[in-house]
C-alpha cells in the first residue's frame, strides 16, 4: 500500500513539476516578473516533493534487494564536474564558495596513462544518489564558507596491489557530533539539529548513498572535529 501511494504520489508530483517547468520556460507565453518568481518556487518545491518520495522508495526497493545496477565505463571527473554544475547556483544564492579540484598527477608512481578516471559503475546512480546527494548537503548544512570538492588516486594501504579513487566532500557547516555520527547512513537518521537546518531532509539520502556505495565494492565515511566544526565526507572506490 505504501508502495501503491508513494508511486501514487510521485507521479502527481512529477505532472505538476513538468507543468511548472513548462510555465518557466515560457512555452504558454511571457510572464510577469511575479508569475515568474511564484512559478519557479512551484517547480522546486515540486521537484524537491518528487526526489524526497523517490529516496523513500528507493531505499525500500535497496532493503528488499530488487535495486538493479546498468553499469558502464564513464570519468569520474567529468561526472562530478557536471554535477558541482548543477548544485552551484544553490551555492551562489547562499553566498558560498564552491571549489573543485582533481589530482592528475595521481599517487606516487603512477605513469600518465593510469591517472586517467575511468571508471565502471552505474553513472546515474552515482551521479545523482551519491555525488550530487553529498554535495548537496555540504551545501545545505554550511550557513556561510566553502565547500571543497576533490578527487584523487591513491595506493592502497597496507602494501596491498592496487589502487583507488578518493572523492571527498569538506565543508565549513555545522559539524557533525560523535552521536549524529551513529545515525548518519542509517535508514531515516537524523542528526539532532539537522532538521533545524533542513527541513525537508528524509534522512534517507545518505542511506541510500552507502547502498549505492557499496554495491560498488566502496566505502564512505564522515569526519569531523564537533559541532559547528564543519565535515568532511570522504567516498573511496577500487580501481
Amino acid at each position: 500500500l505504501m508502495h501503491f501511494i508513494g508511486h501514487e504520489v510521485k507521479g502527481y508530483l512529477t505532472r505538476d513539476a513538468s507543468a511548472f517547468a513548462a510555465l518557466a520556460d515560457g512555452d504558454f507565453g511571457h510572464l510577469s516578473d511575479t508569475t515568474r518568481q511564484f512559478v519557479s518556487r512551484a517547480l522546486a518545491q515540486s521537484r524537491d516533493g518528487a526526489l524526497s518520495v523517490e529516496n523513500i522508495l528507493t531505499a525500500s526497493n535497496q532493503k528488499k534487494g530488487t535495486v538493479s545496477y546498468t553499469k558502464e565505463q564513464f570519468d569520474l571527473k567529468e561526472l562530478i564536474a557536471d554535477v558541482i554544475e548543477k548544485s552551484k547556483q544553490t551555492a551562489t544564492d547562499k553566498n558560498l564558495d564552491i571549489l573543485f579540484s582533481a589530482d592528475e598527477s595521481g599517487a606516487p608512481g603512477f605513469d600518465k596513462l593510469t591517472t586517467s578516471y575511468t571508471f565502471n559503475g552505474d553513472k546515474a546512480k552515482l551521479g545523482d544518489n551519491v555525488f550530487r546527494n553529498i554535495i548537496d548537503n555540504s551545501i545545505n548544512y554550511t550557513p556561510s564558507g566553502s565547500v571543497t570538492v576533490s578527487l584523487k588516486k591513491e595506493n592502497l594501504p597496507d602494501g596491498k596491489a592496487g589502487n583507488k579513487f578518493v572523492f571527498s566532500v569538506k565543508d565549513t557547516g555545522i559539524g557533525i557530533t560523535e552521536e549524529d555520527k551513529k545515525l548518519l547512513f542509517t535508514e531515516g537518521g537524523h542528526g539532532e539539529n539537522s532538521q533545524k537546518i533542513n527541513v525537508h531532509s528524509t534522512g534517507y539520502g545518505l542511506f541510500i548513498a552507502k547502498n549505492i556505495v557499496e554495491a560498488h565494492g566502496g566505502t564512505i565515511r564522515a569526519e569531523s572535529l564537533g559541532a559547528g566544526k564543519g565535515s568532511t565526507f570522504i567516498v573511496e572506490f577500487p580501481v
